[in-house]
């Protein structure tokens, strides 16, 4: 499934404690859909661009054959006249050959620049993507390391406090029992000697 700009700038992250900067991923992605935008114009544009080519083409080879048709017209014609109209004609034609060959080579010369240009903005699209594929891999990845290293991390600080408190209200409370069961043992010996 191809990825669209409206994909990238809606795309929504969970959030975490001391996670990234929301702001700056938000920044970041707009950064993104913007520049994927304008490769899809741009890809556009070159699409009807080639339309456009292709069309010329399509009127030159149109052309070539006309010019073509005029060439045997003119050489049946040519039979039938005299020497100097024969001369005429032929100089008609040979210059009609020229323009035709003119014509086909530039036809060919701008298709073959216009197919290197495709082929760089391909390469160019294809680079593009995979860099952008990448970072957001890196930054999903890094996301996804920041959500499950640091809360574990945080867990064991507040559960190794916890487990101290618990140690620390444990021995409170044993000693003070200890102290309440002396003054009791001191109290019953004064009364037996008192007995005595």
């Amino acid at each position: 499934m191809k990825i669209t700009p409206m994909d990238i700038e809606q795309q929504q992250f969970s959030r975490s404690f001391r996670g990234y900067n929301e702001e700056e991923v938000d920044n970041f992605l707009d950064s993104i859909a913007k520049d994927y935008e304008e490769v899809l114009n741009e890809n556009i544009k070159l699409k009807e661009e080639i339309e456009r080519l292709q069309s010329r083409m399509e009127e030159y080879s149109k052309m070539d054959e006309t010019l073509r048709s005029a060439l045997v017209n003119a050489q049946q014609s040519a039979s039938n006249i005299k020497e100097n109209v024969q001369k005429e004609a032929q100089v008609m034609i040979e210059n009609a050959k020229i323009e035709a060959e003119r014509i086909k080579q530039q036809a060919k010369q701008e298709i073959y620049d216009i197919n290197n240009e495709i082929e760089a903005l391909k390469k160019r699209k294809y680079l593009l993507l995979e860099k952008l594929k990448n970072t957001l891999k890196l930054h999903i990845r890094m996301l996804d390391e920041e959500t499950l290293e640091k809360p574990e991390e945080e867990f064991k600080d507040i559960q190794d406090k916890a487990i101290e408190d618990i140690k620390m209200k444990i021995y409170s409370n044993d000693e003070k029992s200890t102290q309440e069961e002396d003054i009791r043992n001191m109290q019953s010996n004064n009364q037996d000697n008192k007995n005595i």
